[in-house]
């Protein structure tokens, strides 16, 4: 702590003590749960071949007679764009000059310093972009919010209709356990991996996580049960998100918003909605990077993010150019339930 002019009265001293941060909630649910694997490509369009594999029934013949034939696998290309996303920031010698550096009483601002606190701003918006996109995928859209892509739904490009569970969370004689399975049925029909899924996870909206713990059927549940979840006792989970299990599923309520660029806040769930997703399994969800928009990356494998920093060559600029070129996608949306209630 030290002492400092008071801004107010040219005579007075005050004390100068630590810096109070105001930062937006950095969330990452999605993130955390790993349930996206990553891929980087060397192109602006991601190819890969959807293969229909058929497994039948074999029926007994008399001995001699051939008249059981395998069936070949369909197959069918799938060609993507890739979305390219940018955000650029500049130090300029204002930047600098004559300012005091944020946190301490008169030391003098550094290019070093803004340079970082850009950086960490720059990094922090990428994070929280990927974050969102991987929701919208989730929920069965691309996120292109300026419309560059050709593709915008998941369901509609695969051709099948999105499965959607209604909960009723309005009506108290509604069987949950009933529609809980009704979603893992469908998602467990739907996977089409050939893998074991580990856990079905409902990421969960506040507005249907709150109806769905207050319902009469979970109150009941957990009247005369002990546990360290008590969903009616207590906040359930630790941090920022609430998560119990019921009917074998976990519900994670996820809260979270971003602002977008004219500073609407935007929620990562759909308010309402929860969706149902497989745990475990390897390409279902993927993220493609592709390279950046620079001659020296040409046919090269994209990278997650990419950071440039370039002198105007007039001594009165840095500039900082970041971009990532990613794409979301739901190879097998059908294993994705949402759930939602219409009362």
């Amino acid at each position: 702590m030290s002492n400092v002019r008071s801004t107010g009265n040219a005579f007075q001293l005050n004390d100068f003590t630590d810096e109070m941060l105001l930062i937006d909630n950095e969330w990452g649910l999605i993130n955390s749960l790993g349930l996206f694997s990553e891929e980087g490509v060397s192109k602006n369009t991601v190819e890969f071949d959807e293969t229909v594999g058929t497994i039948v029934l074999l029926e007994d013949k008399p001995r001699g007679e051939r008249a059981n034939y395998n069936r070949d696998d369909y197959s069918q290309l799938r060609a993507i764009p890739i979305p390219h996303f940018n955000q650029d920031d500049a130090i300029k010698p204002e930047d600098v000059q004559g300012r005091r550096r944020n946190g301490t009483a008169s030391e003098d601002e550094t290019v070093a310093n803004v340079r970082a606190k850009k950086m960490l701003r720059l990094r922090k918006s990428w994070s929280a972009t990927l974050e969102f996109a991987r929701a919208k995928a989730i929920e069965g859209t691309v996120y292109n919010p300026n419309g560059t892509s050709a593709i915008s739904n998941w369901y509609t490009e695969f051709g099948i209709t999105q499965k959607s569970v209604d909960f009723l969370l309005g009506t108290a004689t509604t069987d949950l356990i009933a529609k809980i399975e009704e979603a893992i049925a469908h998602s467990q029909d739907n996977i089409l991996s050939g893998e074991v899924v580990s856990e079905f996870v409902a990421i969960c909206s506040p507005t249907f996580f709150s109806a769905l713990v207050s319902h009469p059927s979970i109150e009941e549940a957990y009247k005369y049960y002990t546990s360290t979840q008590e969903p009616l006792r207590r906040r359930l989970g630790s941090g920022r998100f609430r998560q119990f299990e019921f009917g074998g599923m976990t519900f994670i309520e996820y809260r979270g918003t971003y602002k977008n660029k004219a500073g609407s806040a935007q929620n990562i769930i759909t308010a309402g909605d929860a969706y149902v997703v497989p745990m475990g399994t390897s390409d279902t969800f993927k993220t493609y990077y592709g390279p950046a928009a620079k001659f020296q990356f040409v046919n090269t494998i994209g990278e997650s993010q990419y950071m440039f920093e370039y002198d105007n060559g007039t001594d009165t600029e840095i500039t900082i150019e970041t971009e990532s070129n990613f794409l979301n996608v739901v190879r097998r949306p059908a294993s994705v339930v949402r759930m939602h209630s219409s009362n």
